[in-house]
């Protein structure tokens, strides 16, 4: 069984939860998962399980640093707010010095090659370094963060949502999470409507309802800090009742 991490922008912080969650309640579960995957924001959330760096301090971290880029006068477009240097800044604290190889074979990151513009799943890491790089290339959203793209094994990379916002890897059953509601998701939101119809987006299927279209909002602008927490809190509660709907959970608890 593999676990996927759809790109969401801020909207990430919604994994945050979920992160927390399955480590609390499920870790005999998260042992079993055979390959962790994702894009952009995504591909944060499985790096920090399948290397298995500080949940709580890598939440904090990014919970903060959301936080920060609501203080500047234009957001997280001014140019006094640095979302790549921030990011390699937490990756170079909290991830452990061999997650490239606690990360390889088993993290699969989406990334967009620049020079033929297909999507490459990227699996195996030579340095902790060149694991950040794939990471900040996968979350690098052209003219959003820059275009000094991310460089390595002799290209430029972008954003793996771009291509493939969702993965789905060809071996076993993937556990498909994101914060938007859509059709085949085993871990998202639960809305009132499903709305008038669905569209596929780079391999991320979602619902057309106001609730995602409001979400929609926050991939590019964080809301305030009341606003994350409930977000981070939505994301648990989502995986806690996935964990009970297939009795995953290591010990009974009711659910918030």
């Amino acid at each position: 069984m593999n676990l996927s991490f759809a790109g969401c922008g801020f909207l990430g912080v919604y994994h945050l939860g979920v992160a927390k969650c399955l480590v609390e309640h499920a870790p005999n579960f998260l042992r079993s998962i055979k390959a962790f995957a994702g894009a952009s924001a995504g591909s944060l959330a499985a790096a920090m399980l399948a290397t298995s760096a500080p949940i709580d301090k890598c939440s904090e971290y990014v919970v903060d640093l959301t936080n920060e880029a609501r203080k500047n006068p234009l957001g997280p477009f001014s140019p006094q707010f640095d979302l790549v240097g921030n990011l390699r800044k937490g990756m170079e604290e909290y991830l452990p010095s061999n997650c490239h190889k606690l990360a390889s074979g088993r993290l699969f990151i989406s990334v967009t090659s620049l020079k033929t513009r297909k999507n490459l799943m990227i699996s195996e890491y030579e340095s902790k370094d060149e694991l950040m790089k794939v990471l900040l290339a996968s979350c690098y959203i052209p003219f959003y963060v820059g275009l000094d793209f991310p460089e390595f094994k002799g290209q430029k990379w972008a954003d793996g949502g771009l291509t493939n916002n969702l993965p789905v890897l060809p071996f076993g059953e993937t556990i498909l999470i994101s914060p938007f509601s859509g059709k085949d998701m085993h871990i998202s939101p639960e809305d009132e409507s499903q709305g008038i119809t669905d569209i596929t987006f780079h391999n991320m299927n979602i619902f057309v309802n106001r609730e995602n279209l409001q979400r929609e909002l926050r991939i590019f602008i964080p809301p305030k800090k009341e606003g994350i927490e409930e977000i981070v809190q939505k994301g648990y509660e989502d995986a806690l009742k996935f964990l009970h709907k297939k009795n995953l959970c290591d010990h009974s608890l009711l659910v918030v």
